[in-house]
């Protein structure tokens, strides 16, 4: 059985708003995305990913399982 809470409607309401902005944002940033890396060459592509791969490791640390 799922567990349900209680909050107002008003706050609710405000919740569900941001929720789909959210969404809209994601939806947009994706298609950019996509639409920007097709006009790149694959080095390009790859040195993308290799900034960003870096940026991650910068902002959250990198765990090692071994």
């Amino acid at each position: 059985m799922e567990e349900t809470i209680a909050i107002p409607k008003s706050e609710y309401l405000e919740l569900k708003r941001r929720a789909e902005a959210y969404d809209k944002i994601k939806a947009k940033n994706s298609t950019a995305g996509k639409a920007s890396a097709s006009s790149l060459t694959p080095e390009q592509r790859r040195e993308r990913a290799k900034k960003a791969v870096q940026a991650r490791i910068a902002k959250y640390g990198q765990n090692h399982k071994s």
